[in-house]
C-alpha cells in the first residue's frame, strides 16, 4: 500500500509539474523527488511533451459546477450543512485533483512511470516479447566491459518503433557522481540516452535515445568529465 501511495503521489507531482499547478511547497518536494530518482526527470520531459498535445485549458474542459439546491419541502431554512458542501475547495491540489484537465495530465503521468513494468502487460500480462537482437519490445543482455573494480553492472537495451531504450542496474558508482549514457551508431555518430547519479543504493533506471536499434553499435557510460566508464557491444541487426 505504501508502495502504491508513492506512486500515486510522484505521478500527481509530476502531472502538477508538467502542467505548471505546483505550489511552492509541492515544487520543493518534487525538486527532492528528481534529486532523489534521476529517472523522473526523463518522465517530466516525456511528460511534458504527453500534456502538450492536450487541448488547452478551456478548450472543451469545464469544471464541475454544483447544482442548485432543491428547495427545502418541509420550508426549513437549508443554508447550514448542505450550504457547506457546496462551498468550492480552496486547497490548490484538491482543485487540481477535480479538474479534468489536470486529470489526464495526471493519468498521463502514471503511464509514463508504468512505461517499465514492460511491453507485454497490453497483451494480457505475459511478460516482454522475446526474439533476436532487434525484436520490438524484447528485452536484450550485452555484455559490459571495462567496469572500475568494485562496480557491477548489467545492461540491457530495448528496440523500439521511437529508438533504443537502454535498461541500467549498477551499484559500486561513487556516489553523487554524475554519468550519462551514449549510444553509438556505425556511422560513429552518437545520441544521447540521458544521465544518472551515482548512489549508495543500486541504480536502476530507464533511458531513451532517439536512435533506432539497427543503428546502434556500441553503448558507452561517461563520467563527468567525458572519461569512458564502461562500454558494450551491440551484435548488429
Amino acid at each position: 500500500m505504501a508502495e502504491r501511495e508513492h506512486e500515486d503521489r510522484r505521478a500527481e507531482l509530476l502531472g502538477g509539474a508538467a502542467t505548471g499547478d505546483l505550489d511552492a511547497a509541492e515544487q520543493a518536494e518534487l525538486e527532492a523527488l528528481l534529486a532523489e530518482d534521476p529517472s523522473a526527470a526523463a518522465e517530466l520531459e516525456d511528460l511534458r511533451a504527453v500534456v502538450a498535445a492536450l487541448p488547452p485549458r478551456g478548450s472543451g474542459w469545464q469544471e464541475p459546477v454544483p447544482s442548485p439546491r432543491r428547495p427545502d419541502p418541509t420550508g426549513a431554512d437549508a443554508t447550514g450543512a448542505r450550504a457547506a458542501v457546496d462551498e468550492p475547495a480552496t486547497d490548490d491540489l484538491a482543485r487540481r485533483r477535480r479538474s479534468p484537465w489536470a486529470v489526464a495530465a495526471a493519468a498521463a503521468a502514471l503511464v509514463v512511470v508504468g512505461a517499465g513494468l514492460g511491453a507485454g502487460l497490453a497483451s494480457g500480462g505475459e511478460g516482454p516479447p522475446e526474439g533476436p537482437p532487434g525484436t520490438l519490445g524484447a528485452l536484450e543482455q550485452v555484455a559490459v566491459v571495462g567496469e572500475p573494480a568494485g562496480v557491477d553492472a548489467d545492461l540491457a537495451v530495448v528496440a523500439h518503433t521511437w529508438g533504443t531504450e537502454t535498461v541500467l542496474d549498477v551499484a559500486g558508482l561513487p556516489v553523487g557522481g554524475a554519468y550519462r549514457v551514449v549510444l553509438v551508431g556505425e556511422d560513429g555518430a552518437e545520441a544521447g540516452s540521458g544521465s544518472f547519479l551515482g548512489s549508495e543504493e543500486p541504480v536502476e533506471c530507464r533511458l531513451n535515445a532517439a536512435l533506432l536499434r539497427e543503428d546502434v553499435d556500441r553503448l558507452v557510460v561517461l563520467d563527468a568529465a567525458d572519461a569512458v566508464v564502461m562500454t558494450a557491444d551491440l551484435p548488429p541487426v
